[in-house]
């Protein structure tokens, strides 16, 4: 059994506030250039035979999908990876590390990409969440949709 070290005085939800009006303050003043989650509202499958990812192994089949759009209080690290080619490739790719408190991850936890500043990103790893007290803390890593 687990020990719980959350302190007997801890107000989750004072804290909840408290980072929501944190991460409000980093958010772009304009709607359209906060991250974007596009969730899959529904998936047509096509009686083609699907690789790991869900790809067509047939390259003239095409996959349906249908999403929604969600917005949630997040916050979002640029890194900035094209400058860094070696010979062999290109190291570091561009990509975004979304921070998101467990209420708000459960909301987009399935997404399919992100679109953030007008650029599209793509879901490259979740790493296991760490606490905050009694709050879990979640990163997303999503790489360029144009370097991978």
């Amino acid at each position: 059994m687990s020990k719980d070290f959350t302190p007997p005085d801890f107000d989750k939800a004072a804290v909840l506030e408290g980072l929501h009006t944190a991460m409000g303050f980093g958010q772009p003043t304009r709607t359209e250039d906060r991250a974007t989650f596009y969730l899959p509202k529904a998936i047509v499958d096509t009686p083609a035979a699907l690789d790991l990812h869900g790809v067509p192994f047939d390259p003239t089949v095409k996959r349906v999908v249908s999403t929604t759009k969600v917005q949630v209080p997040c916050a979002v690290e640029f890194y900035n990876g094209a400058e860094v080619i070696e010979t062999f490739g290109q190291v570091s790719a561009t990509h975004i590390v979304v921070t998101l408190l467990d209420p708000e991850y459960q909301q987009v936890k399935d997404f399919l990409y992100i679109v953030a500043g007008g650029d599209k990103y793509i879901r490259s790893e979740t790493q296991p969440p760490v606490a905050l007290g009694s709050i879990d803390v979640w990163q997303v890593w999503a790489q360029a949709e144009n370097e991978r």
